[in-house]
């Protein structure tokens, strides 16, 4: 994560102590530039990796399901999802096949993916997902002062769109322009949220990140996209 630098401690309170002028205010904020600085920031991560907390507030349950882990991702489609807490799952996208892997069930689901690899990646933060997401959603743009970041609130376009999300928000850091929370809101009103922290980007991955090396006892099922 960059940080501001300080400045001397004479400008300081010069700049403190004497109102802005018009020149130096700085530019407002606007949706496109965030939108371009988000594109740009896509482009140029090559691997990212955080710990994450996903919340899901569902109809039929009356507290929300929590679970805890950790997300990888390197480029151009490596991704690994580590859910540790309640249950371990990992789910692992690599050489154009997804393995769910469920340790305590001693099992494990292989989807060949290939067809469908760069629709995936276009929202994992590998290519243009705002622009494609621009295709079937107004967004609206909040700017809420002191916060560490900005909100992209996204609404249908079109009741087609509405019959599957009814809404999209995600919060985008101020300094470093990445996603550090989503949440989605189904048709039918369940919610998904995803809170990333400790996140570092284009840090180097350990080799064998992205392999899973199932023991021999574990049943492996292949499955196929409906």
């Amino acid at each position: 994560m960059s940080t501001r630098k300080h400045l001397a401690a004479a400008l300081c309170a010069l700049a403190l102590s004497a109102p802005l002028s018009a020149a130096k205010r700085p530019a407002p904020v606007t949706l496109d530039t965030v939108i371009r600085k988000v594109q740009e920031q896509q482009k140029n991560t090559r691997t990212l990796q955080a710990s994450f907390r996903q919340e899901k507030e569902l109809a039929l349950l009356a507290a929300p399901e929590v679970s805890t882990g950790t997300f990888s991702f390197s480029k151009p489609s490596n991704v690994l999802w580590s859910y540790d807490a309640p249950k371990r799952v990992q789910m692992l996208i690599a050489n154009g096949m997804m393995t769910t892997y469920y340790p305590d069930l001693k099992k494990a689901e292989t989807i060949d993916i290939k067809k469908f690899e760069d629709r995936i990646f276009k929202y994992m933060g590998a290519s243009g997902a705002i622009d494609e997401l621009a295709r079937y959603f107004d967004f609206t743009f909040t700017d809420t002062k002191n916060s560490p970041t900005w909100l992209l609130d996204l609404t249908p376009k079109n009741r087609a769109v509405e019959k599957r999300v009814k809404r999209i928000k995600i919060w985008i850091d101020r300094e470093t322009y990445l996603t550090t929370k989503f949440e989605y809101v189904e048709a039918d009103g369940d919610i998904t949220r995803y809170t990333f922290e400790n996140i570092r980007h284009n840090q180097p991955i350990e080799n064998g990140r992205f392999t899973l090396a199932l023991p021999p006892t574990v049943r492996v099922e292949a499955m196929k996209i409906q």
